[in-house]
């Protein structure tokens, strides 16, 4: 059963770190499966749980552009959908490959699934590092030029992060600068397009990981969320995301292609010790 000290420390994590390219997924499962012992595809579901707390916060800071998708014309509606549309042409495979065969995989594998795990994620988190190091400098197109074809490459893209590890908004960011948009532009969009993203993600994640509503809370295989833990935990992550995302965001110019490429190197490795070790 999931504790107060582990709900409220998951969800501080988490909307701290959100705002930034470095996946928050990604780290949030390296935590639960090295930290709490979690199997994979469980630590996965509890990291996207998270994200419901960060995508309130979305909601409320970007409140003007979701009240213009009330106008199914405004080109923000547009983008939007075409973007869902290209989210779940990558993102669906992904995610029902890696539910449905994880298990089936490692189970005769020399190395432990969760060291495998990790192993990924570190592999992953460079590649996000190398993603980032090569956006390029500041376009000057708007929101409006964006044509279907780029909106649906952009939600493809955005898909890829349902693997933890990739950073959804250092994916989304990089082919919005790529395409032209100014800096100012490639942001907002970028968190408006998750929303969605989130929501869909969630759900599949809770019907394919069979999840049960029970008496005493929420179970995901064999993690138990008990309801009110589960809704501090929920709003105190949006409080906290409200609380950093305008301060963080003014990070962005900070190397963090050196740290996903720095972190994921160092996680690659303690994986490869945690290999030896239980060989030895």
């Amino acid at each position: 059963m999931i504790d107060i000290f582990a709900a409220l420390l998951m969800a501080i994590f988490q909307g701290i770190i959100e705002w930034l390219p470095i996946s928050s997924e990604g780290q949030l499962s390296l935590l639960f499966v090295n930290f709490y012992g979690m199997n994979p595809l469980e630590a996965v579901t509890l990291a996207l749980l998270l994200h419901i707390g960060t995508m309130i916060s979305v909601l409320w800071i970007f409140r003007s552009e979701f009240l213009q998708m009330g106008n199914l014309n405004a080109k923000i509606t547009q983008v939007t959908a075409i973007a869902t549309l290209g989210t779940a042409i990558t993102a669906v495979p992904i995610v029902l490959i890696f539910k449905n065969y994880w298990e089936t995989w490692t189970q005769n594998f020399l190395i432990q699934p969760d060291i495998l795990f990790t192993l990924i994620i570190g592999i992953l988190l460079i590649l996000t590092g190398i993603i980032l190091a090569k956006q390029p400098s500041q376009g000057t197109r708007e929101l409006s030029s964006i044509t279907q074809k780029e909106a649906l490459l952009l939600g493809m893209a955005q898909g890829v992060a349902a693997l933890p590890g990739i950073s959804r908004s250092g994916i989304t960011i990089t082919v919005l600068l790529i395409i032209g948009l100014t800096q100012k532009e490639a942001f907002r969009t970028s968190f408006v397009i998750s929303v969605p993203a989130v929501l869909g993600a969630t759900s599949l994640e809770f019907l394919l990981s069979g999840f049960s509503i029970q008496g005493d809370g929420l179970i995901v295989g064999t993690v138990v969320f008990p309801y009110w833990l589960l809704l501090l935990t929920i709003i105190l992550t949006t409080f906290v995301g409200l609380a950093t995302i305008s301060g963080l965001l003014q990070l962005k110019d900070l190397p963090f292609d050196k740290f996903c490429i720095g972190f994921g190197g160092g996680t690659v490795l303690l994986a490869i010790l945690a290999f030896i070790i239980q060989v030895v």
